[in-house]
Parts: C-alpha cells; structure tokens; sequence
C-alpha cells in the first residue's frame, strides 16, 4: 500500500489530503478543498477511487468532496453521523454529503485488504475519527506536530480532546501520525516535545 500527501488549498488556508493506494485502486481520506492538485493527480495516474473517508466534519477537509463524487460516482462515502451538522451548516458550499457508511458504531473497516481500526477521537468536534493501522495513523485535526486539535468550535473541548489523545498514546511509540495540517510526526517525538501534553 502506497501512500500520498497532497497539500489542498483554498485563498486562505490549506489542509492535508491522503491517497491510500494498491495497483490502481485509491482511497482518499480527507478531500479538503475543490483544488485541482487532487483531480490531477488523480487522473494522470489513472487512479479509481472506490473509497472516501473523512476524519471530521470542518468544511475545510471536505469541500472537494463535490466534484470527486462526480468523477467517481462510484465511490462510498464513510463518515461519522455525529458530524453531520457542519453539513448544513456549512457557508462555503450549499452541497450537503450524504454519507453512505457512518462510522458512529463501527470499529474497523477494510482498506485495500488491510483492517484499519476506527478510533473516536473526540474533543476537535463530536465526530472526529482517526484511522490506524500497523503503527500508521491518521489524526485527522485532533493530533499535530508539536500541537494539538483546535477545541474552541462547535464541539470542541480540551479536557476531550486530551484523553483523545491519551488513547492515541497507547498505540506503539513509533506509530507514525498523518496529521490534517502540517507534517508527519510519530507518537515518540509528540510524547517527548509536544508542549501541550507536559
């Protein structure tokens, strides 16, 4: 399984999107913004996504979720119910996601043939999920480098977000940690540097 970072942007901020790939089939995690640096990529390596997956419901890590749908009708949308509200709430776009799988109850699901486990990760809002998987995880907006999740939106709470986190901690220490925004990082370094978890 082959991984791919792309860095979507907007006129004012960017996010991270994932591409989780095996011979010619792609799951994408997170599709950020409406940026052509996904649908390229995409194309010009001829690619099918059959999957997609938000770790959470900010508008920022779905607002390309439009178009992609269109180029790949196919493709099964999994996301956590809880967060359905920055749906319609969103100001950005006027669609609304309709997810296909919610991830509320689930536990683990199959990527690629490889079984990532779901784990709530509370605190950055109700819905945040992150995905691991033989000591790689996707923290979607709860766990940075040297940083954690915002907890002043709708839903958010430190006190949440932190034990998130501790549950995160208990995964092997050389887990690397795929993060919404910004670099990789491991488990290791944020244990030992992050300032928010002294």
């Amino acid at each position: 399984m082959q991984i791919i970072k792309l860095e979507l942007n907007n006129k004012v901020m960017s996010s991270n999107c994932y591409l989780l790939i095996k011979n010619s089939e792609c799951i994408v995690l997170d599709p950020g913004f409406e940026d052509n640096t996904l649908y390229n990529y995409l194309n010009n390596n001829k690619l099918n996504v059959t999957k997609v997956l938000l770790t959470h419901g900010h508008y920022d890590h779905w607002t390309g979720l439009e178009k992609l749908l269109k180029l790949y009708p196919k493709a099964t949308l999994y996301a956590n119910s809880l967060d359905e509200y920055f749906f319609d709430k969103n100001s950005f776009t006027k669609y609304y996601p309709k997810i296909d799988v919610d991830l509320l109850n689930k536990t683990e699901i199959d990527l690629l043939g490889h079984n990532f486990k779901i784990i709530k990760t509370p605190g950055h809002s109700n819905g945040s999920v992150s995905f691991y998987f033989n000591k790689l995880l996707f923290s979607g907006d709860v766990l940075f480098f040297s940083s954690i999740g915002r907890y002043d939106l709708y839903g958010g709470n430190l006190t949440t977000l932190l034990n998130s986190i501790n549950e995160l901690m208990k995964l092997p220490s050389e887990t690397i940690v795929y993060s919404g925004h910004g670099r990789p990082t491991t488990l290791a370094f944020e244990k030992a540097n992050n300032p928010f978890l002294k």
